[in-house]
């Protein structure tokens, strides 16, 4: 497996752990008041379209060049960085 592969995996994993994280969230924010559960919705939402976002960067990276590539990887780290600032955000609002 090449590095680009191996990066793309790991970061496909954290993606997909961040995605499962969302999951058990949102269950917990329908426990939560009419008013609060409709905030928690919207931000689900934002946190459901960084996901979609960062999986765009994601295959963005895989189809690069493997010139290319390397150069992408603080865009990548970027997104995920963004995304895991958004869920702890979110998750210490619950």
């Amino acid at each position: 497996m090449s590095k680009r592969d191996e990066y793309a995996e790991r970061m496909k994993q954290q993606i997909d752990e961040m995605n499962h994280e969302i999951d058990q969230l949102e269950r917990k924010a329908k426990n939560a008041s009419d008013a609060a559960e409709k905030k928690y919705d919207e931000q689900v939402v934002r946190l459901r379209k960084e996901v979609k976002q960062a999986r765009a960067k994601l295959d963005e990276l895989r189809s690069a060049s493997e010139s290319a590539w390397e150069s992408m990887v603080d865009e990548v780290e970027h997104v995920a960085k963004t995304l895991k600032q958004s869920f702890n955000y979110f998750k210490s609002q619950l």
